[in-house]
């Protein structure tokens, strides 16, 4: 039986990364700054995120920015320990899961809203847990939104990954945990899955991709 999609699109955090946010929340809360949750969701984030996660400031301006609008005083150290208390890590199970859709003659992409302090922290992950390079080795092509300078949901960044592979969005599908960044997929023509939180990565794809 021949294979409905021949290109598949994940996001990171939330599909093949686990994250938790409020381990951010609670790291900032811990050393003095109690309302981060009011400067950083997923869903809505103040200028400054939107800027590292576009590449438009690099982790000096991060911590900076930090300080300026939280009024505090904290160490470059303390922002970048709090700052990557959200990453988790990447499952075993789901870089042996992109190796067989690599072997089994997927196109894989990874389209990820990710700054450089996250994606510093996992690629030391990549080589010291997993003896990889760099995550971008289990990929055709990464599209990171601080080397890229656009995020999702904008329209722009889904017609460029189209784009550059001459991809067909009829037998591509994109995977993310974000609602909006779905409708967005779609609205430039993508087929989309949202991934549930209840459901493992190979779960979603046994339902909705294979």
């Amino acid at each position: 039986m021949p294979q409905k999609y021949d290109s598949i699109i994940f996001d990171l955090g939330g599909v093949l990364y686990d994250i938790d946010v409020q381990r951010t929340k609670d790291a900032f809360a811990k050393i003095g700054l109690n309302d981060f949750s009011k400067l950083y969701t997923l869903k809505e984030q103040v200028d400054l995120f939107d800027s590292l996660e576009k590449g438009m400031i690099n982790d000096q301006g991060f911590v900076e920015g930090i300080n300026r609008i939280g009024g505090v005083h904290f160490t470059p150290e303390q922002i970048k320990q709090a700052w990557n208390a959200l990453l988790i890590g990447i499952p075993g199970e789901n870089i042996d899961l992109l190796r067989k859709l690599r072997d089994d003659g997927y196109k894989l992409y990874l389209l990820s809203n990710t700054n450089i302090l996250h994606y510093s922290s996992i690629q030391i992950e990549m080589q010291e847990k997993f003896g990889l390079d760099s995550l971008d080795q289990l990929f055709d092509q990464t599209y990171i939104s601080y080397k890229i300078g656009m995020r999702k949901p904008d329209a722009e960044i889904y017609k460029h990954v189209m784009l550059n592979h001459n991809i067909d969005p009829a037998r591509a599908i994109f995977i993310d945990d974000n609602e909006d960044n779905i409708k967005a997929a779609i609205s430039a023509g993508i087929p989309a899955v949202l991934k549930p939180k209840d459901l493992t990565l190979e779960e979603v794809l046994n339902r909705w991709v294979f």
